[in-house]
């Protein structure tokens, strides 16, 4: 039976965003199927939305302007992040009709790109028509699937599964009944799935 290894993660989140491109590469390194599980911080009740610290929100924000610093990327922070942040709920459903249409990897890295390293708000009706474009789909058909009310319970299931599997934030890698939580833990899910003896050649 083939390994499964399954990826929480959420546009929200400036980690997943830094991330991204290593936790796609465990779908390469090993032999496993990769479930991407994107997880709603709203049903979590995550969103922020004022309800951070000073302190903590203060760290935050220093946190990534230092990790995107090193890691060589641009980000761009609005000026009241994360106190206040965008709805991830349609980026988050786009995420399914992606993975549908199999550009999920193409429709994550333009969506993170524009979410953090554009600061553009997923939310605006311009912003999902250049992203249609960018991903050459016709944002009309695209915007009727992720309004489907299956789509919308599949957001619901992957938060249930979530749940289930004990996240609690994002990114998180399932590996059996293992967690390992954060973008530090990374390279503690590759290990694990070494030592199985998953690794390709």
């Amino acid at each position: 039976m083939d390994q499964i290894v399954e990826i929480f993660y959420s546009f929200h989140s400036p980690y997943c965003y830094f991330a991204i491109d290593r936790l796609w590469q465990i779908g390469q390194k090993f032999d496993a199927r990769v479930i991407w599980q994107p997880y709603s911080s709203k049903l979590a009740g995550q969103g922020y939305q004022g309800n951070m610290p000073e302190e903590m929100a203060s760290y935050v924000r220093e946190d990534s302007v230092r990790l995107a610093k090193k890691l060589g990327l641009r980000l761009v922070l609005r000026a009241d992040w994360p106190q206040n942040e965008f709805d991830a709920d349609k980026s988050i459903r786009g995420a399914l009709v992606a993975s549908d249409m199999n550009i999920l990897y193409e429709y994550n890295i333009k969506m993170f790109q524009r979410w953090w390293a554009e600061g553009e708000d997923p939310n605006e009706q311009s912003f999902l028509v250049e992203l249609c474009d960018d991903l050459d789909i016709d944002p009309n058909e695209f915007s009727g699937k992720m309004n489907s009310s299956d789509v919308r319970e599949r957001v619901r299931g992957c938060f249930k599964r979530g749940k289930k599997l004990g996240v609690f934030d994002v990114p998180t890698i399932i590996i059996g009944e293992e967690r390992f939580h954060g973008m530090e833990r990374i390279e503690a899910a590759e290990e694990r799935l070494t030592e199985m003896g998953l690794r390709k050649a």
